[in-house]
């Protein structure tokens, strides 16, 4: 992944998008990401661990962004399938260290189609998620907040991943994720009766490159 493209978001919607601000201090481009440092943050007491931690979800978002392009979603309700996932990408991290978690990913997506987790570690539920709930958890108290921001790292890992259905070498930079999950809450905030993993996959198919 070596193609650094700004992104135009085109959305043929028939609904109103609201403005939504995004504190974009702290993000983390998980895409550039080292393997040598995901792998290392596996440690209890690395300085890596909180960056490894959400890398996790990343991957999880990255996948199941995927195999939705690929018309392959398999849903497992087990609680092993995320490990699954994760353990799959630090086997190919720990052979090339110096590989980004974002090619990493690409690689072990594309070598055959993975069960996608439906209840992940952290209590996300991306098979079941409404717009509605996000919505409410946007302007909910801090815990609450703290949910609906997991679920727009999970959208943002999705939507790379389908679009790398489309081209392998492509990135999505971290600059453009306001943009991107605006056009997602703005979307769920007037369908709160969608599904909020169908919404998602509805904003990728509208992500143009620039």
């Amino acid at each position: 992944m070596e193609k650094l493209i700004k992104f135009l978001l085109v959305l043929f919607f028939t609904f109103g998008i609201f403005s939504y601000s995004y504190a974009q201090q702290g993000e983390v481009a998980f895409t550039e990401m080292r393997c040598l440092d995901f792998v290392n943050g596996q440690g209890d007491n690395s300085i890596n661990k909180p960056k490894a931690e959400l890398a996790k979800l990343w991957i999880v978002g990255y996948f199941s962004g995927f195999y939705k392009g690929k018309d392959a979603v398999k849903w497992d309700d087990s609680s092993k399938t995320e490990g699954k996932l994760v353990s799959a990408i630090l086997s190919k991290c720990r052979e090339n260290p110096e590989a980004t978690l974002g090619a990493v990913s690409e690689f072990v997506a594309s070598s055959r189609t993975r069960s996608i987790p439906s209840v992940l570690s952290n209590e996300f539920t991306p098979k079941e998620y409404s717009c509605g709930a996000h919505v409410n958890a946007l302007s909910g108290p801090a815990g609450e907040q703290l949910k609906a921001e997991m679920a727009d790292l999970w959208a943002f890992a999705f939507i790379q991943g389908f679009q790398n259905t489309i081209d392998p070498d492509l990135i999505i930079p971290i600059e453009n994720k306001p943009a991107i999950t605006g056009a997602i809450n703005g979307n769920c905030q007037k369908n709160q009766q969608y599904s909020y993993f169908e919404l998602v996959a509805a904003v990728a198919k509208m992500v143009k490159p620039q």
